[in-house]
């Protein structure tokens, strides 16, 4: 087997950390979180779980690559909504879409803060306390932008648990989903970020 060590890299050129999956890995595991989207966007309609997807790209890529992954993945969702699934075309509907957008922002960066600040905690209990703070900050955001769009009788608590349930089984199955593709795609593209072992 040949090894490569410091010494062969390219003068001037970046040096990879050797936790740090390579960037094919990376850019697999993105749009495979992309492609999760357009489908989530068909299956679940106006329902997208956001929180998880924050959490899934907070805990498995740079806080840069994760706040532009989600602003892709928004806009795919509100194109898939408003050509396809018919969402009402009124100001109202744009000004919730821009809303939603900026939750989701939001919350990615609250998660990947949560992860951050919580290096001394176990893996698995730094994802469920970045999940609860990402949620509790993206519907905050929506409730603050319900009380000038209107639709605040949206936001009862039986609806609140509804979708905290709906985000955390879409958590789980992405760590199914990360772990499968780490065992399908280590071998030839070489190790991609593990969810559920956050570093």
């Amino acid at each position: 087997m040949i090894t490569h060590n410091a010494s062969d890299q390219p003068l001037g050129a970046p040096r990879q950390r050797p936790s740090e999956p390579p960037g094919t890995a990376n850019f697999v595991w993105i749009v495979i979180l992309a492609l999760a989207c357009v489908a989530g966007s068909f299956v679940l309609s106006c329902v997208m779980p956001f929180v998880a997807l924050a959490v899934a790209l907070a805990c498995t890529i740079r806080l840069g690559a994760a706040v532009k992954t989600m602003a892709i993945i928004w806009l795919t969702n509100q194109f898939v909504g408003f050509v396809f699934l018919h969402y009402p075309r009124t100001s109202n509907s744009v000004l919730w879409a821009l809303a939603i957008g900026m939750a989701a922002l939001l919350s990615t960066l609250v998660a990947s803060m949560a992860i951050k600040r919580a290096a001394f905690l176990a893996s698995m209990a730094r994802l469920v306390l970045a999940f609860l703070l990402s949620y509790a900050v993206y519907e905050i955001a929506l409730g603050v932008a319900g009380l000038f769009l209107g639709s605040v009788d949206t936001f009862s608590p039986a609806i609140i648990a509804q979708l905290a349930f709906v985000n955390f089984v879409w958590l789980v199955g992405l760590i199914v989903l990360n772990e499968l593709v780490v065992v399908v795609c280590k071998t030839w593209i070489g190790m991609p970020p593990r969810l559920g072992r956050v570093q």
